[in-house]
């Protein structure tokens, strides 16, 4: 029996498509890993003599909407319509920097921005993580954008609805043709991810979309947590060590300072207390 490392890039039924390198066997789980989930995204012992899966290895991380192992990196899709909920952004990130996943902002549908759109996104995004222009309309300058940013990696497509993640992906792999939503009358979207696939993209790459949505609670982090994956903040020494950058003297807070002196974006400071001040209310509920 020869024994060889896959990952599963789709699941339908009890069947598997798993992928090495460039070739895709179609294979069932072993009756005893019943009571282990194989996701999308797992990497899996094969035999190939048999086409069944002998073994979940142990993964990186884990999404549960939809059901993803293994993400490497998140492209966080925002565009002028649907107005962006910079407060989700965040939200996203905090999620994906706790999971060790490397978030990517891409504005899409630039030729409807205003410069002063994509000045704000970057002044508040810039330090945090990269920050893509793309317009899926121009294929050319999608694929020229963000191939090589994808390059080697397994990443979603996540955001709003309507945002054109759909329309990224239809760009991305040309050949699968999903079916893209339009923004409705009061500028919500129409969400048009109903399953969960890995696609493969020409140059090796893995890409998977995601459900449009338009809320994400971090009930599971606590105050410390919201903190912690806030990248920006750790350029800068408080006095004191605990320090929760909120309730500290303004002449302690290396961060408090920050702001004041625009080194931090004032925007997502003030939405960064609100999530701590969240955090801190859910767990004194919690604990009394």
């Amino acid at each position: 029996m020869i024994i060889i490392k896959y990952q599963v890039v789709k699941s339908v039924g009890g069947n598997f498509w798993v992928k090495k390198d460039n070739h895709i066997l179609v294979v069932k789980g072993r009756k005893k890993l019943k009571d282990d989930k194989i996701y999308v995204g797992d990497f899996v012992d094969i035999d190939e003599n048999q086409k069944v899966i002998e073994k979940v290895l142990s993964r990186k991380n884990f999404l549960i909407r939809p059901p993803l192992a293994n993400v490497e990196q998140a492209l966080i899709v925002v565009a002028p319509l649907p107005k962006p909920d910079f407060l989700l952004v965040d939200k996203m990130l905090i999620k994906f920097f706790s999971l060790g996943i490397t978030p990517i902002i891409v504005i899409n549908k630039i030729d409807l921005c205003a410069q002063f759109f994509i000045n704000d996104i970057i002044e508040q995004y810039g330090e945090v993580c990269k920050i893509v222009l793309i317009s899926a309309l121009d294929y050319n300058n999608t694929a020229t954008t963000l191939n090589p940013e994808l390059s080697g990696k397994f990443s979603i497509l996540t955001g709003q609805s309507a945002v054109g993640k759909t329309s990224i992906l239809n760009v991305l792999v040309p050949d699968i043709e999903m079916e893209t939503g339009e923004v409705s009358k009061v500028g919500r979207g129409r969400n048009t991810t109903r399953h969960s696939e890995i696609f493969v993209m020409h140059n090796g790459a893995l890409i998977a979309d995601t459900p449009g949505f338009n809320a994400l609670e971090l009930d599971e982090f606590s105050p410390e947590d919201i903190i912690d994956n806030y990248p920006e903040f750790n350029k800068f020494k408080c006095k004191y060590n605990n320090c929760n950058h909120i309730a500290e003297n303004d002449n302690d807070c290396a961060v408090k300072q920050a702001v004041r002196d625009g080194k931090i974006n004032k925007k997502r400071y003030e939405r960064f207390v609100k999530l701590y001040l969240t955090a801190k209310e859910k767990e004194k509920k919690q604990y009394g």
